[in-house]
């Protein structure tokens, strides 16, 4: 019952990862898509703090976490986000729903591991511009979609009492497709170019955790994570194309790329560093920061007005569960969370980066002793007006199921 309700699922998100519209937002324009968070909603409900483990959560971020797990857990996580889009001239609103992570975690005696399938970053976007020229009047529409996915598979071990030492193997994969369509007003028939990417990579993830009992009731907890510099290959077709008014494509050639056929999108090494001390069971405080050396680098697409830049992440939060035991009161075993988070996107354009903020609060219902619901909400700010940008007012309704079970047990009766 258990393998067959695992296929299913593992199936079913296939299917989604390849369909589901993650972001619809103008900044995925660039590069290989917007990166997409993958952080459990626990994590997420915390402004993104992953440095907190024990015996039923651990962090997808850090494979060295893992470790801490006493239970074999299925998790799920979806996410649907609303967000109001304003520039100087207009605003509008968008929303998107998907499926944000799978993942099997079975823990053994001498080794755990898990493995699972979620998005790595994200194509979404239709922007429509008008511009004046030679007494011309020009409309410019761009539109793409599609992203990269990743398949894992995530080994920990406790060499050490309290030390944990895990990693990561990813195999990337996925596409982008960008369509750009200009038409002048009085000429008949418009152009097309349309650009499509087939992008596959692998990259890796090395983690540390460490967890110590310190005045007998209370317990200190430091997480360090580094991922060294990666590539994701891409390859590249351009076709050119002239568009009727009724909208047939009335003629079409493909571009010549030269040795922009095919590409290597380079990606910094990354380091994500974080403390927190709690009471056990009862309520926990910590903080992460994530830092890269410096922006990505991606041949096919490069322009005057856009540069990718480090990036860094500083997050701060934690829960508290006011009686993990309680018989009497259900409220009383729910986990409350809440956190803030403030991001610099490692994207630059017209000398003004663009920054990210969000404050998240969230909630764990028990629905056994080892099974969790967890909601989350986060509300943020992306990008600015400012020199022409375009501002994004969001709003993240997260939902994650954490479902923990027990197996490799020798029954002592039948």
């Amino acid at each position: 019952m258990k393998s067959n309700f695992l296929t299913l699922t593992l199936t079913f998100f296939g299917l989604c990862a390849f369909a589901q519209n993650v972001t619809l937002s103008p900044y995925s324009y660039y590069g290989t898509g917007q990166p997409v968070s993958t952080r459990t909603a626990e994590n997420n409900s915390m402004g993104g703090v992953i440095t907190y483990a024990d015996s039923t959560q651990f962090s997808l971020d850090n494979p060295a976490t893992l470790a801490k797990l006493k239970y074999v857990q299925y998790r799920i996580g979806a996410n649907y986000k609303s967000t109001v889009q304003e520039s100087p001239q207009a605003s509008a609103s968008a929303a998107t729903a998907s499926l944000n992570y799978l993942a099997l975690s079975v823990p053994t005696k001498h080794v755990a591991f898990s493995f699972g399938l979620k998005p790595k970053s994200a194509v979404g976007y239709r922007v429509s511009t008008t511009m004046l020229e030679n007494d011309l009047e020009y409309r410019n529409l761009f539109d793409g979609k599609g992203g990269v996915n990743s398949t894992f598979l995530s080994f920990a071990v406790n060499p050490l009492e309290g030390l944990s030492l895990g990693a990561s193997a990813f195999y990337n994969f996925g596409y982008t497709e960008k369509n750009y369509i200009q038409t002048a007003t009085g000429v008949q028939k418009s152009t097309q170019i349309f650009t499509r990417s087939e992008l596959s990579g692998i990259h890796y993830t090395l983690g540390m955790h460490y967890n110590r009992n310190i005045f007998s009731d209370y317990i200190f907890q430091a997480s360090l994570t580094y991922t060294p510099t990666a590539s994701l290959e891409s390859s590249n077709e351009r076709i050119i194309s002239t568009i009727s008014s009724s909208g047939t494509v009335d003629a079409q050639t493909e571009i010549e790329l030269g040795d922009l056929a095919t590409t290597t999108n380079k990606f910094a090494a990354e380091t994500t560093f974080g403390l927190g001390f709690g009471k056990p069971q009862h309520w926990f405080a910590g903080l992460t920061y994530v830092n890269s050396a410096k922006g990505i680098t991606n041949p096919l697409e490069t322009s005057a007005d856009v540069n990718f830049v480090p990036t860094s992440r500083f997050s701060v939060g934690g829960f508290y569960i006011p009686k993990y035991d309680s018989f009497t009161s259900y409220f009383s075993r729910v986990v409350y969370r809440v956190g803030a988070r403030w991001e610099h996107t490692g994207l630059k354009l017209k000398n003004q980066a663009v920054e990210d903020f969000g404050i998240t609060f969230g909630i764990g219902l028990p629905m056994n002793v080892l099974s969790k619901v967890n909601i989350g909400v986060e509300i943020g700010q992306l990008g600015t007006t400012e020199t022409g940008l375009i501002k994004e007012n969001y709003t993240n309704i997260m939902l994650g199921f954490s479902l923990s079970d027990v197996w490799f047990i020798k029954r002592q009766y039948d």
